[in-house]
């Protein structure tokens, strides 16, 4: 009886197979060198330098040490302040995705093949993504002045963009199958959409909407320094005073809702999935 120790030609072969895959293609050499060089680019152009950076370490720890203690006597202040933030974040969020969905059904390929139509609304919602939501809340500060109305519709504009880009790519990779035998057992378009698409999205629109509403929080503390309500409204008037003990304590605030809110949208997010 003898051993066949010679390998089998198709041992061989997948041996040769895998070692060809683990050989980077010049592909892949050229696009790590193109990714560095614009890390490169990047770098000189924002300056970074991790020297200056540790150079600065103590200006940084004086700053901070300027803040503590806590300033507590506006603490009434800044929880109320971060209601009107959030009540601006949720009306924002929740109008913003009544006009995010019909927008993202007129931007996905496989409810309305209309080649025009598609590259119309992907063209309007990519022009509106392009404007920061500062730059929408000092417009509508000029329309409707300061205050938190013009934060909630700076909010709504960019929410309605930014979730209708997500929700055309949402629609676009749904399993089509069901939607395919709707069509052939004659339903129409609204129909498919209502009884077919929509009802099979929800669950990862709701998840999106969701994260939509964490980030809105935060860009809604924000929309204050131009004028446009919310918290951020006091905290650049404290900064302004250099009351960095009532700066701590904003900040704290917004600290516990967002790392609340961050947990209850995450409960949400698994529930759903």
């Amino acid at each position: 009886m003898t051993l066949d120790t010679e390998p089998k030609p198709e041992a061989v072969e997948s041996t040769a197979d895998l070692a060809a895959l683990r050989r980077p293609s010049w592909q892949t050499a050229a696009g790590v060198v193109i990714v560095l060089i614009v890390l490169l680019w990047a770098a000189g152009a924002t300056e970074f330098s991790v020297a200056a950076l540790l150079d600065g370490i103590p200006n940084i720890a004086d700053f901070v040490g300027r803040m503590f203690p806590p300033d507590v006597a506006i603490l009434p202040t800044a929880i109320a302040l971060m209601g009107e933030t959030l009540a601006i974040a949720v009306i924002g969020t929740a109008v913003g995705v009544l006009f995010a969905i019909p927008w993202a059904l007129l931007a996905a390929r496989s409810v309305f093949d209309q080649a025009w139509l598609h590259h119309a609304a992907r063209g309007s919602i990519n022009l509106t993504r392009a404007i920061p939501e500062l730059m929408w809340a000092l417009l509508f500060v000029s329309a409707v002045g300061l205050g938190p109305l013009a934060g909630t519709l700076a909010i709504i504009i960019g929410s309605a963009a930014g979730m209708a880009r997500l929700f055309a790519d949402i629609f676009e990779t749904t399993d089509m199958r069901a939607w395919e035998a709707a069509a052939a057992s004659g339903a129409s378009r609204a129909q498919r959409i209502s009884w077919v698409l929509l009802p099979q999205s929800t669950p990862t629109v709701a998840s999106y909407t969701l994260l939509m509403l964490d980030g809105n929080v935060r860009a809604a503390s924000l929309l204050g320094i131009v004028g446009a309500g919310g918290i951020g409204m006091e905290l650049t008037q404290q900064l302004r005073l250099f009351e960095y003990g009532s700066v701590l304590t904003i900040v704290l605030v917004v600290l516990v809702v967002v790392v609340t809110l961050d947990r209850v949208a995450s409960h949400l997010r698994k529930k759903l999935t």
